[in-house]
């Protein structure tokens, strides 16, 4: 879960930044046409847009599935931040989507693939603890500033004000008017004797930011730095939001008055800034800023003059338009992020999971090729056995499915399967004989008839097989031998195929039953030491859920179609056949 917020919260971050970009782009015609108090609330589009969590799904073109997107090369990282990966843990860069990048923030999600597993999920815990401090600093700061006011000042009574439910008190804490306080709020006033004038526009000034909840405003602002701390476009944007505050407040306070009372106004406001000396408070609002910020204001008032209704409308439309258009853009890419990080194929295929699981023997070799397909359409299994000596084309060479995992690692098998075979893969697990025998034993072993004595040795491999006939519960050691028994069998690997298949039922049988979930984050445990996957764990849960309400005549298992070649320790494809074969069981489109 924390994985997936805080992709989520890159997601957002990104397209944030690039409406910071465009909105300081913009800002010299933006203001000049529209004023500050749309450049005020317009920032506060990019806040909304960095903490909405809207997802947008689009349907899906008939494009050929892949492994995935970027952000599953993540999947391993985000597991280990949350406690279940081991360094072990190898990670596969899936091909790149060509959509996202045409979207703003979609080049981020290609970036992420390159953080190493171990790095994403440190910087999934280093976020959260810098959103806890930033945030906890913020409010104790706060808090232990409204409490040394309270003790450092008195009440000083204001009828101009009180109407609006605002205490108002005199300390020496301020050397200019400030308000504080979003439930309670609390105008703060410096102990100084303050003209009757003066104080009528000081009231004034407060009593529209009251109003205007921009103390409410600050808030938020304060919450979007906590949590895109590591982001520096939200602390230029809440630096613009700070500027056109006051800028803005200004200007709606000042349409009403006479010209002379603007002058009146713009002196009370030197005067205060003369006398200030305090440093800025977090959450409040100030009258008397920066003297270059006063200067600023001070031109926009004198040149102030009433938008017209066109004027109104045009920026209404326009602030409408970055809007909808940023949480367009945010909602696809989390829309992509969430799918690919809870491990949903996209597409017609969402109903649909294949999984290719490879054992490895120690060597790296192949030893052992299952293509699992769950098909949620009709709550049945498949399962696919590949033999290891089939022969398919691999980079211009013809070579056994066995050398692909050593020569050409697990993309060379899972391009091998697909584009060979013609068989859609959304996962691979590649594992090797240590990590299969753990799971067995985890899983308590497995009832089994051994059909034959079975007697081998091989020192080379540190490989003893000694198994005999009969009924037995085989544990980790004893399944290993049963699979890597070859010889003696009158079509060698085809009938070691076979044997695998009869395992593997039994396994599906007995195993995967409501009991055996209990079990599984020991198994997930075992598969980031043994296992080198991109299987999301959140698909994991939710696919082995599902298979255990699968009934035993559910489930069916298939030889890849296949001929003896020339010379016979290869394997040929019947390639009509196996058309036959992927498009009734294993296509699902």
């Amino acid at each position: 879960m924390l994985s997936l917020i805080f992709t989520s919260i890159l997601v957002t971050s990104a397209i944030g930044g690039i409406l910071t970009v465009l909105l300081l782009a913009l800002k010299p015609v933006t203001k000049r046409c529209f004023g500050s108090t749309w450049q005020y609330y317009a920032w506060g589009i990019v806040l909304v847009v960095m903490m909405l969590p809207v997802t947008i799904h689009l349907p899906q073109s008939d494009a050929a599935p892949g492994l995935g997107a970027p952000v599953d090369a993540l999947q391993p990282a985000l597991e280990a931040a949350a406690g279940v990966g081991e360094a072990g843990l190898q990670q596969m860069l899936a091909p790149e989507v060509a959509d996202e990048g045409l979207l703003p923030g979609g080049q981020a999600l290609n970036v992420l693939r390159s953080v190493p597993p171990q790095a994403y999920g440190m910087a999934c815990y280093a976020w959260l603890l810098g959103l806890m401090l930033i945030f906890g600093i913020n409010a104790v700061r706060y808090l232990a500033f409204c409490r040394a006011v309270h003790r450092n000042s008195v009440i000083f009574p204001c009828p101009g004000i009180t109407a609006d439910r605002i205490a108002v008190r005199k300390t020496n804490m301020v050397g200019a008017p400030l308000l504080v306080g979003v439930l309670r709020p609390m105008l703060l006033l410096p102990d100084v004797e303050i003209p009757a004038e003066n104080l009528n526009f000081i009231l004034l000034h407060e009593i529209a930011h009251y109003r205007r909840h921009d103390l409410l405003y600050k808030w938020f602002a304060m919450l979007v730095r906590a949590v895109h701390w590591f982001n520096p476009f939200v602390y230029i944007a809440s630096r613009q939001i700070d500027d056109e505050c006051e800028a803005s407040c200004d200007l709606s306070v000042a349409a009403r008055m006479s010209e002379k009372e603007q002058t009146g106004y713009m002196n009370t406001i030197l005067a205060l800034l003369s006398a200030s000396t305090a440093k800025k408070q977090l959450m409040t609002t100030a009258m008397a800023n920066d003297k270059k910020q006063v200067e600023k204001r001070f031109t926009m008032i004198r040149n102030a003059t009433k938008k017209g209704k066109i004027t109104v409308l045009v920026s209404a439309v326009a602030a409408c338009i970055i809007l909808t258009g940023s949480v367009f853009a945010s909602g696809i890419l989390s829309d992509k992020a969430q799918a690919r990080e809870l491990g949903q194929p996209d597409g017609d295929r969402a109903n649909t999971t294949n999984v290719l699981f490879v054992g490895v023997d120690g060597n790296n070799a192949a030893d052992a090729i299952v293509l699992l397909s769950l098909n949620k359409t009709d709550s049945s299994l498949s399962v696919l056995s590949i033999p290891r000596d089939t022969l398919v084309l691999a980079d211009g060479n013809n070579v056994k499915m066995s050398s692909l995992a050593a020569g050409a690692g697990d993309q060379g098998m899972l391009d091998a399967v697909r584009n060979n075979f013609g068989i859609p893969v959304d996962y691979y697990a590649v594992v090797n004989y240590e990590g299969f025998r753990n799971i067995v034993d985890i899983l308590g072993g497995v009832e089994f008839y051994v059909p034959m004595d079975m007697a081998y040795a091989d020192p080379l491999q540190g490989l003893h097989i000694s198994l005999k006939e009969g009924l037995q519960v085989l544990d980790g050691a004893s399944a290993e031998q049963l699979i890597r028994f070859r010889t003696g069998y009158p079509e060698a690997d085809l009938d070691r195929v076979r044997m695998l298949q009869s395992f593997m039922a039994e396994l599906v049988d007995q195993k995967l039953n409501a009991k055996q979930l209990a079990e599984i984050p020991g198994l997930y445990k075992e598969f980031t030491k043994n296992v080198a996957t991109d299987y999301p764990i959140g698909r994991l849960y939710a696919d082995v859920e599902f298979l255990s309400k699968i009934k035993s005549e559910d489930v069916e298992i298939f030889t890849l179609p296949v001929e003896l070649g020339s010379p016979p320790t290869f394997l040929v494809v019947n390639d009509s056949e196996l058309k036959q074969l992927i498009e009734q069981h294993f296509a699902h489109e």
